[in-house]
């Protein structure tokens, strides 16, 4: 079943395994509309996550090639400063460098706004519908 990336137009990104692009948008919705948001198959993915002692799982890593891919597809403006000669040392950053990474940071949310159009519903009532629930045409 292909694994689905989405790119949220404010910058954060989901994942979904799901059979269709479609299947996808609908099951996103529990987070937000993905309608407009960009989607894309994700080949190589592993994700780590800790249990804590209260029971709780906690993020701990993503796989080389998942982080990878994730950097290239989702953020490759910062992905781009990252393998860039404009750091000094992307292990070990300086102030400057932290300076022209949070910068790129900021950047990557703008990105995609307003790039890619949300689907119209046909009618007033379903545009209404649409709109107060913020939902797919």
């Amino acid at each position: 079943m292909p694994l689905f990336m989405c790119r949220w137009e404010n910058g954060d990104c989901s994942f979904v395994a799901v059979p269709t692009k479609e299947a996808a948008i609908e099951y996103l919705d529990e987070i937000g509309n993905a309608d407009g948001s960009h989607l894309t198959a994700v080949r190589d993915f592993m994700a780590h996550f800790e249990l804590t002692p209260k029971g709780k799982l906690r993020f701990h890593s993503f796989g080389e090639l998942a982080e990878r891919a994730i950097y290239e597809k989702a953020y490759p403006m910062l992905d781009g400063l990252l393998h860039s000669d404009r750091l000094s040392d992307p292990a070990e950053p300086t102030a400057h460098d932290l300076a022209e990474i949070r910068a790129t940071v900021a950047k990557e949310p703008k990105r995609l706004l307003g790039k890619k159009r949300r689907r119209i519903a046909q009618t007033e009532v379903g545009r209404s519908i649409a709109k107060e629930m913020d939902v797919p045409a």
